[in-house]
């Protein structure tokens, strides 16, 4: 009876520490949960709330790198640069551009300069180009003048061009400032070119003019060069369309060309697109090309794919060549990459040509290994050249060999 008496307090004393214990622990896990989402509710906020300042505390290492990381993440206003120019002044961004060694900072320099470039500070900025020949080998220079100076007074470049050099020179330098002008108003300079005064030197001034309205107004620049009397120098001029048009995506730039009424124009077209892009897309310049085989306005074309792609693929560029159809676009295809062949790898472009059955649509190619070859094996390149079936061909290319079989001297 005793013994069970002291038992009972103590069983009921374990009991009721088990029972605190575990209300402890309930509620200081409570405590701890209210304190998790405390700290994800601040998380939260703090994340979706713009900071009053982008400065805070910052840690040694922060302080010493914080020009290298905070303050450069911020994209500078260009109003500001334009600002900051115009209170340290031209002159002194200018010299910054002359002391410059590295090309990449010099002409950065020179394009901020041109940026706030303005007739209030024109004098002291041709003041410091006088130290600057006006040539060919300062023409981006002076390029990049003329075509700041033409978005405020077109006519004094033009003055200013024709003062400092004459005739072909002169028309170039002339032709830059029409760049610029016609970008931001072709009316006008349009109809200066226009203007009888300046017929002399059109041909050349419509380089620019054409450059610079087509990067604004592609449309109405194609519409002018259409109703051009035709030239070498309108094909020129189609070259430059084809540039802005091929910005647009090739395929565009494609449809353009094959749409082109007149054939001399669509030629020029077509060669100026094969010339621009067969090297570095010789298969999709390829593809479109193959709609139009045996055509003559594509003739070009070819011999520029030909002769680009083998720079790079001669192999494939041969194979394609070769699954054509037999004619004028196979042969002067092959005839194009043959020539590059036989400077790369002479002995397989020679075992190519061995493989391929004699005949004329081959002899171009035949005289064109033959006169390549002979430069490190004259007798070797003979009987390429006896291979030919053509005759006036043939003596042809036996003379050119045979003039490097004779010694010097």
């Amino acid at each position: 009876m005793n013994t069970n008496s002291k038992r009972i307090p103590l069983v009921w004393l374990m009991t009721l520490g088990m029972v605190l214990f575990t209300g402890g622990y309930y509620l200081g896990l409570m405590e701890s949960r209210k304190e998790l989402v405390t700290l994800a509710e601040c998380i939260s906020s703090y994340k979706n709330k713009k900071p009053k300042s982008v400065l805070g505390k910052i840690s040694v290492r922060d302080k010493r790198n914080k020009n290298q990381s905070m303050f450069r993440s911020t994209p500078l206003d260009p109003n500001d640069i334009k600002a900051q120019n115009k209170v340290r002044g031209i002159r002194e961004i200018l010299l910054e551009f002359q002391n410059e060694t590295n090309p990449v900072y010099k002409f950065s320099k020179l394009g901020e300069a041109m940026k706030v470039l303005t007739r209030d500070n024109l004098a002291e900025t041709l003041g410091v180009f006088e130290s600057i020949p006006f040539g060919f080998d300062s023409a981006q220079e002076y390029g990049m003048l003329l075509y700041a100076w033409s978005q405020f007074d077109p006519y004094g470049a033009i003055d200013y061009c024709k003062s400092r050099s004459s005739g072909i020179g002169s028309g170039f330098a002339v032709s830059g400032v029409l760049e610029g002008w016609t970008a931001r108003d072709p009316v006008r300079a349009k109809a200066w070119v226009e203007n009888p005064e300046n017929a002399g030197m059109a041909k050349l001034y419509n380089f620019g003019l054409i450059k610079g309205w087509a990067s604004q107004d592609l449309k109405g620049a194609s519409e002018y060069v259409m109703n051009l009397e035709g030239g070498d120098e309108v094909g020129k001029l189609i070259g430059i369309l084809a540039i802005e048009y091929n910005k647009r995506g090739f395929w565009e730039a494609s449809f353009w060309a094959e749409q082109l009424g007149d054939k001399k124009i669509k030629e020029a077209a077509f060669t100026s697109l094969s010339r621009k892009l067969a090297r570095d897309q010789p298969e999709s310049v390829s593809s479109w090309l193959e709609a139009h085989v045996n055509q003559k306005y594509a003739g070009k074309a070819f011999e520029n794919l030909g002769k680009r792609w083998s720079e790079t693929d001669p192999e494939t560029a041969i194979r394609f060549f070769s699954d054509l159809p037999v004619g004028k676009t196979q042969e002067i295809g092959i005839k194009s990459v043959i020539g590059n062949w036989a400077k790369q790898d002479p002995l397989t472009a020679g075992e190519w040509l061995n493989h391929r059955p004699a005949g004329p649509e081959l002899d171009s190619a035949l005289s064109v290994y033959a006169s390549t070859v002979s430069n490190e094996d004259a007798g070797a390149a003979m009987e390429w050249a006896i291979s030919i079936s053509q005759e006036k061909l043939q003596q042809q290319t036996i003379r050119k060999v045979g003039s490097r079989m004779v010694p010097a001297g």
